[in-house]
This record gives C-alpha cells, structure tokens and sequence, in this order.
C-alpha cells in the first residue's frame, strides 16, 4: 500500500481492487463499457454478509448484471433489472456463460459419484 488508509476501522474497505469489474470483459469484446461498474471485491462482500446460499440477490439497477453474477458464482440465486437495453444484453450472456459453468460436473463429482 503506497499511502496509509484513510481510517482504521475495520469497516472501512481499503484493499478493494477498482479494476476487477465486467468492464474488462466489455473491452476485450469491443462493446460499449459500463459508465460506474461496480467492483467485484465490493459486491461478494455484501453477498456473503447479507445473504445465504441458495437465496435470491436481487439488484434493480443492475447495469451489466454484475450483482447477480456474483451471486451465482457464491451460491445464490441472481436477478436484476437495467433499462439500458445493451448493458442488458451483455450481462444476461455473462449469466449465461456462469450457468453453463456451473451446470458443468467436474472430476470431483464424476469421482464422488463412484463411491
């Protein structure tokens, strides 16, 4: 950390990564950028605080659907709402792309299946 933290206090988040955003995937697609994306760091930290696996995490300004993906990849369930037609577009192909992921068995289930 090049300069000292603005406070202490164990509340304040001073190690959250601005570049880990949907905007980086935006770019390497060559499609419109999200003007405020939200930080990845910041949006697990209120999944994991404010809600349990299998619930529902639902943002009505979901822009490029970040909360929602988020909440799929710790375990919940996601919805979002954007009024930007694009932005929304774009995020139901990343909540595509997660479910198909996800959806995918690994070596470990197909190993714990045998057993």
């Amino acid at each position: 950390m090049a300069l000292a933290p603005a406070s202490w206090h164990p509340e304040v988040w001073d190690d959250v990564s601005r570049m880990l955003t949907l905007n980086t995937e935006q770019s390497r697609g060559r499609r419109q950028m999200h003007v405020c994306p939200l930080q990845f760091d910041i949006v697990d930290r209120l999944v994991e605080r404010y809600s349990n696996p299998g619930e529902l995490v639902y943002d009505p300004f979901a822009g490029l659907m970040t909360v929602p993906l988020r909440a799929l990849k710790l375990g919940r369930r996601g919805r979002g709402v954007e009024l930007n037609a694009g932005y929304w577009l774009d995020g139901v192909k990343y909540l595509q792309a997660e479910e198909r992921r996800s959806d995918m068995p690994t070596i470990f289930d197909l190993i714990g299946d045998e057993s």
